[in-house]
């Protein structure tokens, strides 16, 4: 098995609206059908762009970590479930899915709060480790 030696946790602080809009979708729905296109399709940059990553790394710093996900992942990756939910009250939820092709498997870990006006994005984290993304709940 590959593993991919990165683990990206990003912390998005609530309070800056730059922020909050980087990481907010109008609903679960929204939010599920653009992780699930990005991740198949294994744009890494999007997701980070989007999920609050922006301005944690450099453009170059982006550049790689796709370069390293297009060579762990060379096809796309067309199966997906989520494997483990976690409820922990007052709308606020972990998630982790799997994403994979043969025996490449790609985990996604998602700390939400879903609000009566959005879904906000907390903490986000992506590995080739089951075992290290299992390592956020």
């Amino acid at each position: 098995m590959r593993f991919l030696a990165i683990i990206v946790g990003l912390f998005l602080p609530t309070f800056a609206a730059a922020q909050v809009s980087d990481s907010t979708f109008r609903d679960y729905a929204e939010f599920s059908a653009f992780v699930d296109t990005h991740s198949q399709s294994r744009d890494i940059t999007k997701l980070l762009t989007v999920l609050g990553g922006r301005d944690e790394y450099t453009k170059e710093q982006m550049a790689n970590l796709q370069a390293q996900v297009f060579n762990l992942y060379p096809d796309v990756l067309p199966n997906k479930t989520i494997f483990h939910e976690n409820d922990l009250g007052g709308g606020v939820r972990q998630e982790v899915r799997a994403y994979w092709t043969g025996l490449s498997y790609l985990y996604l870990y998602f700390l939400l709060h879903e609000r009566d006006d959005a879904l906000i994005v907390l903490r986000f984290a992506f590995n080739s480790s089951a075992e290290k993304i299992m390592e956020n709940l």
